[in-house]
């Protein structure tokens, strides 16, 4: 009887192997930078947390979760998940420009609009910078 149901678990093991040889393979290291570009240059205070509460556990299932808080003065706080493994999962450089109305993805990517152009020292480089609303969750 062990021997049937170790047979049976190395065939589901098996049929499951695709999915997870698929979210394995991925690197394990994603870099976010977070900018301050406020008005006036406020200062920021960032708090950061990961849905996860043990994040030294890889999490292979996607559904890693990061979020922080941004308060600035006037006692201004806003909330934002930094990292959503169904929107961020694409890329392992993301930097976040903090502005009061909303955090700016901005990845660099092979884009060929001209308006998100920046001259490099070694030519042009692309960006997409795209922005959303802040959560509505509080601090």
């Amino acid at each position: 009887m062990a021997h049937l149901a170790r047979s049976i678990f190395i065939l589901w093991l098996l049929t499951m192997l695709p999915f997870f040889g698929n979210a394995l393979s991925r690197s394990s290291e994603i870099s976010v930078a977070i900018q301050n570009l406020l008005e006036d240059q406020d200062d920021l205070t960032v708090h950061c947390k990961s849905r996860d509460d043990d994040i030294r556990v890889p999490n292979i299932f996607g559904t890693t979760l990061f979020y922080c808080s941004f308060a600035w003065e006037d006692g201004v706080c806003r909330r934002f998940d930094i990292y959503e493994y169904d929107r961020d999962k694409t890329y392992t450089d993301i930097t976040w420009q903090i502005f009061k109305e909303g955090p700016c993805r901005f990845i660099e990517n092979n884009g060929h609009d001209d308006n998100t152009t920046r001259k490099k020292a070694d030519g042009y480089a692309f960006f997409d910078n795209i922005c959303f609303q802040w959560s509505h969750d509080s601090c």
